[in-house]
Order: C-alpha cells, then structure tokens, then sequence
C-alpha cells in the first residue's frame, strides 16, 4: 500500500463463496488496475464473516494476498459492511458482493463523479444492472436529477442495489440496519438508501458502467421475499416526510 492517501477502498464481502469468488475478483482487480492507471491509489479490503472452511481455505491462497482480510461472526452482511466502513482508510468506499461483478471501468468512472462539484454529497451507481444465473434481465439505475426518480416511489420500491461508490460519511454517517428476518425485517441496502436520500445526499450514474449481478436460488433477497419482511419504521417514511420530500 502506499504511502500516499487512500482515494477508494474496495469492500468486498464473503461468507461461504469459493470458485464463484474467481470471477469475481478477476472483475474487481481488472477495474483496480483501470483506476491505478488513472493515479488513484485503492485499498482492498475483505470482510469474511462466518467464514466456511472451503471459503476461508480458497481466499488463503495468492491471489489474495494484496487484500487485508478481516474475519468476523455477524452472519449479517450489512453489519459487516458497517465494520469494514469503520476500518477503511479510502475516502471513498465501493461496495462489493462476493459473487458479482463489474465492468471495468466501474471504479475509475466513479471516482470521476465523486471528484466533480456535484460529487461532495453523492452516492455513484452503475448505469445498467445485468442480472444473471437464476434470473436473466438487465435494468437502468435513473439519477436522483432525472424525471424517472421520485421520492414517493422510492418510498414503496428501491430503485438501488447495494452496489455503489460513495464517500466514505455516507457510511459512517448511516448505517446499515442489521436483519432480522423472523422479526419481520430486512432489505437493508434499500432502507440505508432511503435514509441517506432523505439527509440529503444524491444519487449519480456513473455512464457507461455495468454491474453483473447473481441472483442464486438461495439468495438472502429470496429468503426475505419468503418471510414477507419489510424495512424498519423509520422517519425518512413518514407521510409527512415523504410528502416534504415529493414537494421539493
């Protein structure tokens, strides 16, 4: 690492991932490289949470070996995030999944937008979502400017996956809530959009940038869709609010 400030930190999370975790890190190095080229300096950064042991033997091997990997026993994904955010040295942190990926210019794109006047207070997502494996479809993610972004639907519908570039506040600032699915409750990353949107920070679109997302049977958003969950009763939800913030 050098010695120079850290300008992004990559946040990449595992738990039981071990061959689908190749292609995945391939992606995120190859979009490293692009910002590295671009003067950048970027931290790698794992957070490994209750770690199976096929996972935590297939990350201890070399090409592994730049990231800073640390393990913990949250069993819940956001929580995680919230320890690695606490941990980063970057002034900007991207998010990551263990079992996506991203187009390569996605980082140096990114950071491009967080350096421009409207960047200060902003969260950065990719311009198509391309969702494969258990389903097949691609989606636009529209910026908080455009006139296909309303604050009234966001309050019923996320627009955003939990894949994004943002400065590093956005985090320490909010954090994720932690799930608690028997309880009724889930879907962290759109309720952490929720209430940054509503403190006021934007959302950018980073043109010409793709995520990859997989969508497994078994996944965390199947099972939350199975227990009928919700996001948490939160101020940013009050009809007033939400009323306030579709005036604006």
């Amino acid at each position: 690492m050098s010695d120079r400030e850290v300008d992004i930190t990559v946040l990449l999370t595992l738990h039981s991932e071990t061959l689908v975790a190749g292609p995945t890190l391939k992606s995120i190095e190859a979009a490293i490289a692009e910002a590295e080229m671009a003067g950048w300096v970027v931290e790698r950064l794992i957070g490994l949470d209750n770690p199976s042991q096929p996972c935590r033997d297939y990350v201890d091997q070399g090409a592994f070996h730049n990231w800073t990997i640390l393990e913990t026993a949250y069993a819940d994904q956001g929580r995680v995030r919230n320890h690695l955010a606490e941990q980063a040295k970057g002034r900007w942190l991207a998010v990551m999944d263990g079992d996506d990926l991203c187009s390569e210019n996605w980082l140096v794109e990114a950071a491009a937008l967080l350096k421009s006047p409207d960047g200060a207070r902003a969260i950065v997502h990719p311009e198509l979502n391309w969702v494969f494996d258990a389903g097949t479809y691609v989606y636009t993610n529209p910026p908080s400017s455009s006139n296909f972004f309303s604050h009234s639907v966001m309050s019923t519908s996320n627009y955003y996956d939990a894949i994004c570039v943002a400065p590093r506040e956005a985090w320490l600032e909010t954090k994720y809530a932690h799930r608690a699915v028997k309880q009724g409750f889930a879907y962290e990353d759109y309720q952490w959009a929720v209430e940054v949107t509503w403190k006021g920070w934007s959302h950018l679109v980073a043109r010409d940038t793709i995520i990859f997302k997989r969508r497994r049977d078994s996944s965390q958003t199947h099972e939350a869709r199975k227990h009928r969950v919700s996001i948490r009763d939160i101020d940013a939800l009050a009809i007033d609010n939400v009323r306030k913030a579709w005036a604006q």
